[in-house]
């Protein structure tokens, strides 16, 4: 073989192995690729990042199965849309911001709402990257809802602290261990009139301290970074930037991070200016108040409802009762403890919310010394809360020993009225006695002189005898009803008939209205009319009132001299209405009647008409004059009306 023949077959050998390998290294290059496209189309399908191509106009051309997952799109669905269909109407101007970047070549990132298939929205995080060559843009997307929710969590907890630290009234300061401060809250900041900035970082001296105190705050300031200060806190004053002075308290507790690790203190501070101020005023209130209840003459204490330990207690208090009273139950020193029977102290009104309540008042005597006291109780809420009776005791022993005295003055008035009614009507109950015992002397004389005539028959002596019998019973009646109205006794009230005191009270005066040519007449009830009544006491007011009228009508004509005395029951009460016809009363005699001594007869002593109204005072009663139509007057008498049964069983 030539060497021709030679070089061309080594040629075509190394021709066909250069093909071989050739051949070789695209199958490997080929297998590489196929390798390489496999772990894409993995890492593409089963990223949990949403991976997406997308045409220039932002329109989905291929997506993975993370949007299923996360959205529930399927590529199908998912195929032809654009990036504006799936992301909210309110983000929009954020995807043409991003759109307008990838038509410059340039990458985009923007965070939108995308809208799921459900109809609800999560954020998504866009990183979208241009390919020119390739006609695509290359779109990854990551969830980011949870962030957000937790950004947006975080974000309404800050705001929540700010308003809270805004708007809380206590001043907050923190301080690390080496006593810098670290945080102050706007509370505070207002408190001692330095910005946040003026205060936060600063080391002692601070300057809210004022300078005449600076030893004093800084062993304060020891104290807190030993932990040594009480639970109670501690009071210190604090300066204003504008130079006032306030008084502050502090409560100061370890400031505990995440680890569990003390890294400062934490103080609350409450400005308490005002409440000093008050406080002390309050002091020097009650100092004033206690000067005053010692200066008075009535005895004031302050006793517990519960267990009756006396809680205040006035000098008159003690003068009585012992310097020693003070914790003492009252009803142990004798002190007034009178709960009436209807103060149930289970009931509701021994509790703070139902006080005060006015409990009990009356008169009271001191067991030892006799002496008498006006007392009122009224149950009141105490300084702590709890229900105290408080009980004012003012001395009356003058007074009831003046009124007493005035009681007996008026005995002895009504006394001496009476008497002077009867001087008045001596003659006239002369006269009125001279009738039956001059029928009885005749009646005794006839009788005699028929015994001596020797013509006594049986039948005309006991006729006699019993007219002269009926004559004497009525001058015995005379005199007992003159002994009754003049005899002094102490008034006594029961049940009366107010029918028989009138006609006894007209009896007495009858013959002083046939003296005087006056015409009685009466409008009586049938059935007896009880009251409650002094029977002695009652007859001197109307007999007092008829005489009234009596004289009131003797400068009338003969003719009118008439009187009409009428009782009746109403509901009001029991009424006497005694009217004459007689002269009145003018404008100018009644504005004076209540005058004492006041009188418009010549002889009278002015006592009449307020003699009857004490009377009828004492019998809770009341006097009234009237102007009688036609002339004249009319007296009105009103008594309380008998309850329930009384009428019919006094009756009975």
């Amino acid at each position: 073989m030539n060497q021709p023949d030679t070089f061309a077959m080594v040629a075509f050998a190394l021709l066909t192995a250069a093909v071989v390998w050739l051949g070789w290294l695209q199958r490997r290059q080929h297998l590489r690729l196929q390798r390489l496209l496999r772990e894409r189309d993995r890492l593409f399908h089963f990223s949990l990042d949403l991976l997406a191509l997308l045409t220039p106009k932002g329109e989905f051309q291929q997506c993975n199965a993370a949007f299923t997952r996360v959205l529930g799109y399927t590529e199908r669905l998912l195929l032809g849309k654009s990036l504006f269909d799936i992301t909210a109407r309110d983000d929009w101007p954020h995807v043409d911001e991003a759109m307008a970047f990838l038509r410059q070549g340039e990458p985009a990132y923007f965070t939108v709402r995308v809208k799921t298939l459900n109809g609800a929205y999560r954020w998504l995080s866009w990183h979208i990257n241009p390919a020119p060559d390739d006609g695509v843009w290359f779109a990854a997307a990551h969830d980011v809802t949870q962030q957000k929710e937790v950004e947006a969590a975080l974000r309404s907890e800050m705001a929540f602290r700010r308003a809270m630290e805004s708007s809380v009234s206590l001043g907050l300061r923190a301080t690390d261990l080496e006593g810098r401060i670290t945080f102050a809250n706007p509370a505070f900041c207002r408190m001692v009139g330095f910005d946040r900035d003026e205060l936060e970082g600063k080391m002692p001296p601070f300057p809210y301290w004022p300078e005449e105190d600076w030893d004093l705050c800084q062993r304060t300031l020891q104290m807190v970074l030993a932990g040594q200060t009480p639970p109670e806190g501690y009071e210190m004053r604090i300066k204003h930037k504008n130079g006032k002075r306030r008084i502050a308290r502090f409560y100061v507790s370890p400031l505990i991070d995440e680890s569990g690790k003390q890294t400062g203190w934490m103080a609350a501070i409450l400005d308490i200016t005002e409440q000093k101020r008050t406080r002390l005023a309050l002091e020097a209130a009650q100092q004033r108040f206690e000067t005053v209840l010692d200066g008075v003459d009535a005895l004031v204490f302050a006793a517990d409802w519960h267990t009756d330990a006396l809680l205040f207690v006035n000098r008159a208090f003690k003068r009585v009762f012992g310097f020693d009273a003070l914790g003492k139950r009252a009803r142990d020193l004798g002190a007034p403890a009178i709960p009436p029977p209807e103060t149930d102290p289970s009931k509701p009104m021994n509790t703070a919310e139902h006080v005060p309540e006015m409990v009990w008042q009356g008169d009271w005597q001191h067991p030892t010394s006799g002496r008498w006291y006006h007392v009122r109780e009224q149950l009141t809420a105490w300084v702590d809360g709890r229900v105290v009776r408080m009980v004012v005791a003012t001395d009356i022993t003058a007074q009831r020993e003046a009124i007493e005295a005035e009681l007996q003055q008026m005995a002895q008035l009504h006394q001496t009225a009476r008497l002077i009614t009867l001087g008045e009507m001596a003659s006239m109950l002369a006269h009125e006695l001279n009738q039956p015992i001059a029928a009885i002397a005749n009646y005794c004389r006839g009788a005699l002189l028929r015994w001596r005539q020797g013509r006594l028959d049986p039948e005309v002596v006991g006729e006699v005898l019993q007219k002269a019998a009926e004559q004497a019973e009525r001058a015995g009646t005379i005199v007992r009803r003159i002994r009754s109205f003049a005899r002094q006794s102490a008034p006594q009230q029961q049940w009366v008939d107010a029918v028989t005191i009138a006609r006894e009270a007209i009896e007495l005066l009858r013959a002083d209205a046939q003296r005087r040519g006056v015409t009685v007449r009466t409008q009586l009830p049938q059935d007896g009319v009880m009251v409650s009544a002094d029977k002695i006491l009652l007859e001197q007011v109307l007999v007092n009132l008829i005489r009234n009228a009596f004289d009131a009508m003797q400068v009338v004509p003969p003719k009118q001299r008439e009187l009409t005395v009428t009782v009746s029951e109403t509901e009001e009460g029991v009424c006497y209405r005694i009217a004459d016809r007689g002269v009145g009363i003018s404008e100018e005699v009644r504005r004076r009647l209540d005058t004492p001594f006041f009188t418009t007869k010549p002889d009278g002593l002015g006592l009449g008409l307020r003699i009857c109204r004490a009377i009828l005072e004492a019998h809770k009663g009341r006097l009234a004059l009237l102007t009688r139509p036609g002339g004249g007057t009319v007296a009105e008498v009103w008594l309380p009306r008998a309850q329930g049964g009384a009428s019919h069983d006094a009756q009975g």
